[in-house]
């Protein structure tokens, strides 16, 4: 794998392997029974009281709810007796379940997890190589690389088997390799998305934004998103303004505003992984009546127009931090409409999820008439796996 890593921070994938949290995240983001036989949610949902199974570590202890060791802002913990553990939050918050599926372990990475740590190096604080044992099974090595270009030199010289989660590949040089295969996963927890900055001058205008979409590219061997929320998820929904590639009806639209888009032009800010993709995206737009240029950047810029980025999905479709309109270091395209606020503070104190997936349809539908956004595809990751 590419990355650099403390014990802390070691991908979930590899936590996941060696131990487990409260609860568990179901295929939809349902939270579902782990560490916990069951939970309920009280005093409104500011309090969650948790049961624990019957479970041991892997040293041969048993679970005991003060093993529990998450340390939460805003929350204090509460252990009734050794199989219950409380926690009482500051304020309402509903996806709290979710949270706490965050594997658990003791010190040394001891879990509760099919797999556990037989071996690990360090190197200046950072893990090296681990690998995972189980009874009757293959042990799992892991070895970090820092860049994409070590870990393809240590494939290529035999040292390991297997790269994972590549973001970008050179697809062609692996598939003339007779004994290596390459394996595209779709990522469903990412979505390659268009920001409009809502404060600027051009983008204010709605006709505008919503030409844009129509003028950007469909990307055919790439699974499109429709909205903000991942199609994976429970809160899903499909019953929003969908754009499809109609350059017809941008132009018509540009026509339309009362901005000259004659003399208008745009900049279209991204990251280097992304600057292909973007560029298409601004001859499209450039051909639609608006001309467009890319801008490759380190950082966010402050005062950006269009920014191309992916951006990582929360497993509940809690989305306050980006969209609310308080939120002015995470919304970054400015948004604001007061019916979305409502709808987002409503979601995450909502206990019923049938009355959630409701709030977050609605949150779906105005987002995508308003448009601060436009939502392209679910990128894909690489595997190179030696046959």
């Amino acid at each position: 794998m590419v990355g650099q890593y403390e014990i802390s921070s070691l991908p979930s994938n590899i936590l996941n392997l060696i131990s487990t949290g409260l609860t568990q995240i179901d295929k939809n983001g349902s939270p579902s029974a782990a560490l916990s036989e069951s939970w309920e949610a009280t005093d409104s949902g500011k309090t969650y009281s948790f049961t624990l199974k019957d479970m041991y570590w892997h040293d041969g202890k048993k679970v005991v709810s003060s093993d529990i060791n998450y340390n939460i802002k805003g929350v204090t913990v509460e252990f009734p007796d050794e199989k219950t553990i409380k926690f009482h939050l500051n304020v309402q918050y509903s996806p709290f379940p979710v949270v706490v599926a965050k594997p658990v372990f003791k010190k040394g990475l001891v879990g509760v997890g099919e797999y556990r740590v037989g071996k690990i190096r360090m190197v200046d604080g950072l893990v090296r190589s681990l690998t995972l044992t189980a009874p009757g099974k293959t042990p799992k090595k892991f070895v970090f690389y820092k860049t994409d270009t070590q870990a393809h030199l240590a494939y290529q010289s035999g040292d390991i088997d297997q790269i994972a989660n590549l973001d970008t590949l050179d697809i062609a040089y692996y598939t003339n390799w007779k004994n290596t295969k390459v394996v595209p996963t779709v990522s469903h927890n990412r979505m390659l998305t268009l920001f409009f900055n809502m404060s600027n001058d051009l983008l204010k205008e709605k006709s505008i934004r919503q030409a844009l979409a129509y003028a950007t590219p469909h990307f055919e061997t790439e699974e499109q998103a429709v909205g903000p929320i991942s199609k994976t998820s429970w809160a899903f929904s499909d019953t929003v303004k969908h754009f499809s590639y109609d350059p017809i009806q941008a132009k018509k639209l540009f026509d339309q505003t009362k901005i000259g888009t004659s003399s208008a032009s745009l900049t279209l800010h991204t990251f280097s992984p992304y600057m292909d993709i973007a560029q298409k995206i601004a001859d499209s737009w450039t051909e639609a009546g608006i001309k467009t240029e890319v801008r490759v950047e380190n950082n966010v810029p402050q005062d950006y127009q269009v920014l191309l980025t992916v951006r990582e999905l929360p497993i509940d479709p809690d989305q306050y931090a980006f969209w609310h309109s308080t939120q002015t270091k995470t919304n970054i395209s400015n948004y604001k409409n007061v019916k979305v606020d409502k709808l987002l503070e409503d979601g995450r104190t909502e206990l019923n999820q049938e009355v959630r997936e409701k709030l977050y349809a609605d949150f779906q539908k105005q987002l995508m008439t308003d448009l601060p956004a436009f939502f392209l595809y679910y990128p894909k990751v690489y595997s190179i796996v030696r046959k």
